[in-house]
């Protein structure tokens, strides 16, 4: 089979996932979680990969998770999505708009939002987990979806290093993470190497 005929058969499930996916956007959008604080939507995460046969490794690094799918000789490919969200308001009025809020690291109480997309990320890979599992007749090798706590104060990649996350997965030829940008719909933009505003930190 060639890898587009490959890559056609793994999206022929898209359809049938949507719903979920929307459904799990809305869930983690109206529930968020500040940095550290993301126990609820690591479970959400977890629960969908165990579904989907994925070996799951829970709290790394605190709040991460990673989940772990072998299907046979091949490259090892690793999917990242952040899942922490900010202290900030919703005033957009989605009938699903956040009307969360937390004590953040100094104890005060604050609104909490995905106002940056991370609802966005997790959905998505999620579903790229499923997939990608549902369609493994199709491809050879190990994924490893990675869901990152803290990516709003910068320490949650490192934490998850330092929680022993080499110990956990094999070793990525290639690491793939997202972003949600204002591009048309329907477009994909890619960049390699360090991107977007606290790339270089």
């Amino acid at each position: 089979m060639s890898s587009d005929s490959a890559v056609r058969s793994v999206l022929a499930g898209l359809d049938s996932s949507r719903s979920w996916q929307e459904e799990l956007y809305r869930d983690v959008h109206q529930h968020p979680e500040l940095s550290h604080q993301e126990q609820r939507t690591a479970g959400l995460v977890a629960g969908r990969l165990r579904s989907a046969g994925f070996e799951v490794h829970e709290g790394v690094g605190g709040t991460g998770v990673v989940g772990v799918l072998r299907n046979g000789d091949g490259a090892t490919v690793l999917l990242r999505a952040d899942m922490d969200a900010l202290p900030v308001r919703e005033a957009t009025g989605l009938p699903y708009a956040s009307e969360a809020t937390a004590t953040d690291g100094d104890g005060n109480e604050v609104p909490v939002m995905h106002a940056c997309g991370h609802d966005v990320h997790v959905a998505c890979l999620a579903g790229a987990a499923q997939l990608l599992a549902d369609g493994r007749q199709h491809w050879k090798g190990t994924l490893v979806a990675l869901f990152q706590p803290a990516e709003e104060t910068g320490d949650g990649a490192r934490g998850m290093v330092d929680g022993g996350l080499a110990e956990l997965v094999p070793t990525p030829q290639v690491a793939l993470a997202q972003h949600v940008m204002p591009l048309r719909t329907g477009r994909v933009g890619t960049h390699a190497g360090s991107a977007l505003t606290t790339a270089a930190r």
